[in-house]
C-alpha cells in the first residue's frame, strides 16, 4: 500500500520543478495529492495579494512558472482550506512547500513546516558558528537575519532567486563563500538538487538544501 503525502504550495500546484527531487528519494511507494494556496485564481487576483509595508514577503511560482512575490496573510485562510481538504481526503503526512514562518494549522494529520525542522537542525549542526543564508530576494534578506536570529544561529546573508536567471543564485553563493561561514543553507523549497550541484562548484562550505532535507524526514516517518 502507498503512503499518501499531502502537499501544500504557497502559489499554484502541481509543482512539477519540486516533485522529481523528492521522489528520488521517496521511490515509487508514496502517492502525491497537490494542492497550491493560489490555485483558481487570475493573475489579477494574485497581484493584489502584492506584500505592503511591513508585510512578511514569501516568494513562489505559478503553474507557468512565472515567479510572484505575495504577503503571507493574504494566503493563510486558503492554506488552511488546502488542509482542511487533504485531511478529508486521507493523507498521511502533510508538507508545506516553503521554508518561511507559518502559524499553527489546524490538522489532524501532522503537518511538516520545513521551517521548523530546518531552523533546529541547522541550529544542532552549526553551534556558534555562523551560517550562509541564501534567499530569493534582497527585500527578504533582512527576514530571513532576523528568523534566523530568534532561533539562536548568527547569518550572513544574499540573495538569489530560483525561479529566474541562474547567474543570480550563484552570485549569491559565491558572495557567501567569501564570508567567514561555516556552511551555507540555500533558504527556500524551490531551490532544486541540480542548483546545489552547480553551488559546490563555486564553493568549498557544505550545503544544506531544504527540499531534500524535508524529504528524508518525511521518509523516516513513513518507511518501514
Amino acid at each position: 500500500m502507498k503512503a499518501r503525502i499531502g502537499m501544500v504550495t504557497i502559489g499554484q500546484s502541481p509543482r512539477d520543478d519540486v516533485t522529481p527531487d523528492l521522489e528520488k528519494i521517496w521511490g515509487n511507494g508514496v502517492e502525491l495529492v497537490q494542492k497550491g494556496a493560489l490555485d483558481g485564481l487570475a493573475l489579477k487576483e494574485i497581484h493584489q495579494m502584492a506584500p505592503e509595508k511591513g508585510d512578511y514577503a514569501l516568494v513562489t511560482r505559478l503553474r507557468d512558472g512565472t515567479q510572484v512575490v505575495i504577503g503571507k496573510r493574504h494566503i493563510l485562510g486558503r492554506m488552511q482550506e488546502k488542509i482542511d481538504e487533504l485531511n478529508q481526503q486521507g493523507v498521511n503526512v502533510i508538507l508545506l512547500l516553503c521554508t518561511g514562518e507559518f502559524p499553527e494549522m489546524e490538522s489532524r494529520t501532522l503537518i511538516i513546516k520545513p521551517q521548523e525542522v530546518l531552523h533546529k537542525t541547522v541550529a544542532a549542526i552549526a553551534g556558534k558558528k555562523r551560517v550562509g543564508i541564501l534567499t530569493p530576494l534582497t527585500r527578504q534578506m533582512e527576514q530571513a537575519r532576523k528568523k534566523w536570529l530568534a532561533c539562536g544561529v548568527e547569518v550572513e546573508t544574499a540573495c538569489g532567486s530560483p525561479y529566474t536567471q541562474e547567474k543570480e543564485y550563484l552570485d549569491g553563493v559565491e558572495a557567501l563563500s567569501n564570508k567567514n561561514i561555516s556552511l551555507i543553507v540555500m533558504d527556500c523549497m524551490g531551490y532544486t538538487w541540480e542548483m546545489k550541484q552547480k553551488a559546490r562548484r563555486i564553493t568549498d562550505k557544505p550545503i544544506i538544501l531544504p527540499r531534500t532535507l524535508i524529504a528524508r524526514v518525511i521518509n523516516e516517518l513513513l518507511s518501514w
